[in-house]
């Protein structure tokens, strides 16, 4: 069976759709405040079958300058990119990417994760953020 590592964006802690909050953040950046853990991403392993496999490992190989990441297993996602299409909406569980700012941070920073499936495939991911006051 052949594996894919997935990771999907999610919704952004404290932004709600229709409100103009997220106008002040750079295009391409994520939004975090001081203080307040926010989720930006969720790495999953499915099959061909859809079907959850064991969590990616995870390894931080640039770390943020501002502030500290958390991996929280057990976070579900639907997928978004699936390599031959047909898992594309399907709902899987993985490990959340969680990035907390430095109480006396702001601006932007950054950071990449290194994702390996228990078979080996390989993903890697830069983030980056903008830290500002809060909502």
């Amino acid at each position: 069976m052949r594996q894919t590592i997935v990771a999907a964006v999610v919704l952004i802690a404290g932004l709600v759709p229709g409100i103009a909050a997220a106008q002040d953040t750079p295009a391409g950046m994520i939004r975090a405040v001081p203080g307040q853990p926010t989720r930006v991403f969720i790495m999953a392993a499915f099959g061909d079958d859809c079907i959850t496999l064991p969590s990616p490992l995870i390894e931080i190989t640039a770390a943020p300058k501002k502030g500290e990441l958390q991996f929280r297993p057990g976070q579900s996602t639907v997928v978004q990119v699936s390599n031959s299409g047909k898992c594309t909406g399907a709902r899987v569980t993985g490990t959340g990417i969680y990035y907390a700012a430095r109480p006396d941070a702001a601006g932007e920073d950054s950071f990449t994760v290194t994702a390996r499936s228990a078979a080996g495939q390989v993903s890697t991911r830069t983030f980056k953020m903008f830290v500002t006051e809060g909502l």
